[in-house]
C-alpha cells in the first residue's frame, strides 16, 4: 500500500471559552500570529454585531481581541499589509495591528460571502448562496463578478495554485479548478467542503466540515491525512503549520505538516 508522505501530528489544541473564541470560521497565520474570525451567535447570516476577530499565539494561547462588533465574519486573507475579511455582504479592510476597520466594501447582490483569497493584485470572494465568485482589484476596490455558474455548486474555500483558482464546494463535496472562465472538477467526496490550502511543496489540502477530515489532493483523488476533527472549517497554512478552526467546539487545532 502506498504510504502517504504528508503526515500530521498534533502539537497543540486550543480549547477556548466563549470569551476568546465563539463559532470560529477561519484561522490564518500572519507574522507569527493566528488570526481567527468568529461568527459569534448563530445563524451565520445574522447581522447582529456580535462577530469579532481574535488573535492567538502560535502555541494556541489567546493573545487579544483585535476587532469587535462585526456581524458574521468568515474568510480571512492578507494583502499589502492589511487584513481582509468577508462579512455577509461586504468585505472589510482592517489594520492587522490596531484592529481599526479602514475600509468597508459592499458587494451588491451578494448574500453569503464566505471565503476570500488573493493573487497579490486582486481579492477573490466566494458567495455560497448565489454560486458566484467576485473579484475586487486592490487598485480600485470596485467589486465585479469573476464567475457565476450553477457548476460552482455552493462555492466555499478558495486558494490559488499558480494561475489556477481552486475552489471547494459546500453542496456537493467537489474540488474545482477555475481558469480562463472554465470550471473543471478535480475530485469529489461525500461531504461538505470548507477550507483549502496549498503547502510550500505545492500539495493541496482541504477540509470536510461534515465528516471531520482533512484530505490531500493526489492525482485527482482525495486521500485522508487527518481524521477525527469536529467541524473543521476554513483551514490556514504557513511554513509547515496547519491551523484548523473547529466551528462547533470554539477551538482551533494546530497541526504540524511534515513537508
Amino acid at each position: 500500500m502506498k504510504k502517504v508522505f504528508i503526515l500530521f501530528f498534533l502539537i497543540f489544541t486550543c480549547s477556548s471559552s466563549a470569551a476568546t473564541l465563539k463559532t470560529p470560521e477561519s484561522a490564518q497565520i500572519y507574522h507569527g500570529k493566528i488570526y481567527v474570525s468568529n461568527i459569534g451567535n448563530l445563524p451565520p447570516s445574522a447581522k447582529d454585531g456580535d462577530g469579532f476577530i481574535a488573535v492567538l499565539n502560535l502555541n494556541g494561547n489567546f493573545n487579544k481581541i483585535l476587532t469587535k462588533e462585526l456581524n458574521a465574519p468568515k474568510g480571512i486573507t492578507f494583502a499589502k499589509g492589511k487584513l481582509f475579511v468577508t462579512d455577509i455582504d461586504r468585505v472589510l479592510e482592517i489594520d492587522p495591528h490596531s484592529g481599526k476597520v479602514e475600509k468597508i466594501i459592499p458587494i451588491k447582490g451578494s448574500q453569503f460571502l464566505n471565503d476570500i483569497t488573493t493573487n497579490g493584485k486582486e481579492l477573490f470572494i466566494s458567495d455560497t448562496q448565489t454560486n458566484t465568485i467576485y473579484k475586487i482589484p486592490l487598485s480600485t476596490f470596485e467589486p465585479e463578478v469573476f464567475i457565476k455558474s450553477p457548476l460552482l455548486e455552493g462555492p466555499n474555500g478558495l486558494i490559488f495554485k499558480g494561475n489556477t483558482l481552486l475552489c471547494v464546494t459546500w453542496n456537493t463535496g467537489k474540488v474545482l479548478a477555475i481558469k480562463n472562465g472554465k470550471i473543471e472538477t478535480l475530485c469529489k467526496v461525500n461531504g461538505n467542503l470548507d477550507g483549502i490550502v496549498v503547502t510550500d511543496k505545492g500539495n493541496v489540502l482541504f477540509s470536510d466540515f461534515k465528516n471531520g477530515i482533512i484530505y490531500k489532493l493526489e492525482n485527482n483523488k482525495a486521500i485522508p491525512v487527518f481524521k477525527g476533527l469536529i467541524t473543521p472549517a476554513d483551514i490556514g497554512y504557513k511554513n509547515g503549520i496547519l491551523t484548523v478552526p473547529q466551528f462547533y467546539t470554539n477551538s482551533v487545532k494546530i497541526l504540524k505538516v511534515k513537508r
